[in-house]
């Protein structure tokens, strides 16, 4: 009669690794889905996640931090209230939330001083901007067709002109500037071949960009 507990237990022993081994399995599976999630949510709610677990833990943290999908929906909105869409393109990809301006509508021809019509864009995009949880990027882009004058020796210096600018301009109306990226791309990033009046023009463009992240 002693025998048989005893078998019992070397059975319960020589099995117990497979349930240990089991419940390794599915704590790895839960890590990686859960690594693989974090990877598609939008940062922002990863910050507000973490901000909701803080104030649960006694740290309360006001923000007016929206999402880039926010963010979209936003610019998109004032884009189409200013009638815009044809000077203005919008997109979002991994890289963040785009506002792609032309040239033309924002300077005079081998020029970096804003029109009034981008001004005025600009001012009513500073609540957007001011809700931006990354900084934001501001590229300047010109066609491949050279420029030397007093003020620009290159393309270089004429799109770097563009890009501070524009950032000149929205920290004078109250956003701190340690927010901004200011990049003069010259010709050297063209969105069409510079092989037409009308691609050249596609190519003369101020990028602002919401990144996602840096």
């Amino acid at each position: 009669m002693a025998l048989k507990p005893l078998k019992q237990a070397q059975a319960d022993e020589s099995g117990g690794w497979l349930t240990t081994f089991a419940d390794m399995m599915t704590l790895l599976m839960t890590f990686f889905v859960l690594l693989f999630a974090m990877s598609t949510l939008d940062p922002v709610k990863l910050e507000q996640f973490g901000q909701s677990f803080g104030e649960q833990q006694g740290s309360q943290k006001k923000t007016k931090k929206v999402s880039l999908s926010q963010i979209n929906m936003e610019v998109k909105k004032l884009v189409k209230s200013q009638d815009l869409q044809q000077q203005v393109k919008v997109r979002m990809d991994a890289r963040g939330v785009t506002l792609e301006i032309a040239s033309d509508l924002a300077f005079q021809v081998g020029r970096a001083d804003l029109s009034y019509a981008i001004e005025d864009f600009l001012i009513k995009l500073v609540s957007t901007m001011e809700k931006a949880t990354y900084a934001i990027a501001v590229e300047g882009h010109t066609d491949n067709v050279p420029i030397r004058s007093a003020a620009f020796p290159s393309n270089w210096e004429l799109s770097a002109a563009r890009a501070s600018a524009v950032i000149r301009f929205l920290t004078s109306q109250g956003i701190e500037a340690d927010k901004f990226r200011a990049i003069g791309f010259g010709d050297t990033a063209p969105k069409v071949p510079n092989d037409s009046a009308e691609n050249r023009a596609k190519n003369r463009r101020v990028d602002i960009t919401f990144l996602t992240i840096g």
